[in-house]
């Protein structure tokens, strides 16, 4: 099992916001979970903290996951 930080979209009424989430992949690569909650930026060090945010960074070149047709990409035209 594997993880990293990726965007969720979330429909809140007829608004959309975004979210960082940590999502959990199974043997084959595939999207099984993600974290109920976006995550925050958190580490033991600022090294660690710079490493969070990179990771961070980089799920912004991926596309965005849909909350309500998890595991399949956003789409703004419904989600």
């Amino acid at each position: 099992m594997s993880w990293n930080h990726r965007i969720l979209a979330h429909k809140d009424g007829d608004d959309w916001f975004f979210q960082i989430h940590e999502v959990y992949y199974d043997e084959e690569g595939k999207a099984n979970g993600y974290t109920a909650n976006g995550v925050s930026v958190g580490a033991e060090s600022i090294e660690g903290i710079n490493w969070v945010l990179d990771k961070m960074k980089e799920c912004a070149n991926k596309p965005i996951l849909s909350v309500d047709n998890f595991p399949n990409e956003w789409s703004s035209n419904g989600g």
